[in-house]
């Protein structure tokens, strides 16, 4: 019996220890990307739905400096799409919808025959992206006229696009699909797309603080504002709240705006492991890579496939981990289930912050006790803020520190070039001349870089210096193009 009893301890003391130390990683996780600027929201991780980690950073709302909490509100971005699919897969499971239905079932005065609910679901319909694709010849005509989701079809029978490719040919992610898809739901459901979800979706899985926004109604209090950088070189937030949005276009559902926290997602994701919302079979569909006309599966980047409503990772060969991130000005999310061990990892960040899916990978590994990928922050990045706050002397200075720092930090001269070229472009000329320079002694033999300088000496009208560099770039590369003509011009002049 003592014996029994020492077991018992070992095992919980063991367990104890090792719940420790796993939070102590996820914190240095998240803590460093908060440090480096790479992280400002909420955080929440869980292992068999048992909450395990879960912080807020950063602030709310930066002016009022209010911080985020956990009550703290975000869009989701296109994290909705797995709200979207989700409510057609409870009326597939109805037999209310068959996947492979066209959509034109549904919708008589729908134009393209061929394309299926499933397509639509798996971004596999070669419709456009965007709804600025679909209503462009129409706001020629009324300029003055506002549109919803509702017009889309209407629109699309008066002025049919050109499908980019046969449906089921290819995949090219379109929000316009999930426009669709709540159409869709609102038709066969005969509720309105934001009613549905309350009542089927957000009530049984108990989402208290989530709800579907509506930019024709002022925000609630706990929603964050959202924030981002209008270039790579200024070096404060601005509020996108303050930019008024294009005032032809009202509610657009299905492709985003569902408004939630982590606490909600996480019961969602949740309702989902337990068959709360679509039973196990229909959500199998879900999480399996589509296959194309050709019999190949969708790639939708680099190990990454795409089901319906949800990507599919696949560089994580033994593991099945499914995941949706979302992005909109001034906002990035990451919603990662790790479905063979029930493990989950939400990310919501209100400054788009651009490592979060790196970052949400590298919790899943750390759970599983796995090597996690580096992430490095962008030297470019960091100097052009500095170099326009502060000059181009401590910006020197702090480059050769950031250079040192090589488990940090990371240099590209092509991103040094983009953001001498936003400085050009910005009129901001000193400061560009003086990023293209810094660069070019970084890159001496890259006859590219002696290209970007002399363009931008060119342009701040000095031509001899501009002319020098040239003939540097045509002495590294004789039969450099861009650099015989422009050095041509300069000549003749």
């Amino acid at each position: 019996m003592k014996k029994l009893i020492v077991l018992i301890l070992a095992v919980g003391i063991y367990n104890y220890a090792n719940a420790q130390n796993t939070f102590k990683r996820l914190d240095s996780l998240f803590n460093g990307q908060f440090d480096a600027g790479q992280l400002n929201g909420n955080v929440l991780v869980a292992d068999q739905g048992q909450v395990i980690y879960k912080k807020s950073f950063g602030y709310a709302d930066i002016a009022n400096k209010i911080l985020n909490t956990d009550h703290s509100a975000f869009f989701l971005a296109s994290v909705s799409k797995t709200i979207t699919s989700t409510a057609v897969l409870q009326l597939v499971q109805k037999n209310k919808i068959r996947l492979d239905n066209p959509l034109k079932k549904y919708f008589p005065q729908f134009p393209y025959p061929d394309i299926t609910v499933r397509n639509l679901l798996s971004h596999t319909s070669g419709l456009p992206r965007d709804k600025e694709d679909i209503f462009d010849t129409l706001l020629k005509v009324q300029p003055q006229k506002k549109f919803s989701y509702h017009d889309i079809i209407p629109t699309l029978q008066q002025y049919p696009k050109p499908l980019a490719f046969k449906p089921g040919d290819k995949y090219t992610y379109s929000n316009i699909n999930f426009n669709l898809l709540a159409l869709l739901v609102e038709k066969v459901s005969g509720l309105p797309f934001d009613t549905y979800l309350k009542k089927y979706i957000f009530t049984p899985a108990g989402m208290t603080e989530t709800y579907l926004g509506n930019p024709q109604l002022a925000q609630k209090s706990s929603v964050t504002h959202r924030y981002f950088y209008p270039k790579h070189y200024y070096p404060h937030f601005k509020q996108i709240d303050s930019i008024s949005a294009n005032a032809s276009y009202t509610t657009f559902w299905g492709e985003g705006n569902v408004i939630s926290t982590t606490t909600d997602l996480l019961k969602f994701d949740q309702a989902l492991y337990n068959n709360t919302l679509v039973n196990t079979h229909v959500l199998n569909e879900a999480f399996k890579p589509t296959i194309l006309n050709n019999q190949q599966e969708v790639v939708a980047g680099g190990g990454v496939s795409y089901g319906l409503g949800w990507y599919v990772l696949k560089i994580k060969a033994h593991e099945k981990i499914v995941f949706h991130n979302g992005y909109i000005d001034g906002l990035r999310s990451v919603f990662m289930r790790n479905l063979s061990k029930n493990q989950t990892v939400i990310i919501l960040d209100n400054t788009q912050s651009g490592s979060n899916f790196i970052t949400a990978s590298n919790a899943i590994s750390i759970l599983d006790n796995t090597s996690q990928e580096k992430t490095k922050i962008s030297i470019a990045d960091k100097y052009a803020k500095i170099l326009f706050e502060k000059g181009g002397d401590v910006a020197a200075s702090r480059l050769v520190q950031m250079q040192a720092d090589t488990a940090h930090y990371r240099y590209s001269a092509h991103e040094m070039d983009f953001i001498a070229n936003e400085l050009l472009d910005d009129s901001c000329t000193d400061k560009a001349l003086e990023a293209y320079k810094v660069n070019l002694l970084l890159n001496p033999t890259n006859p590219d870089m002696y290209n970007s300088y002399g363009k931008a000496l060119n342009k701040a009208g000095k031509k001899q210096d501009a002319i020098l560099i040239y003939k540097r770039s045509l002495a590294l590369k004789e039969d450099n193009k861009d650099a015989k003509e422009a050095l041509a011009k300069l000549e003749d002049h």
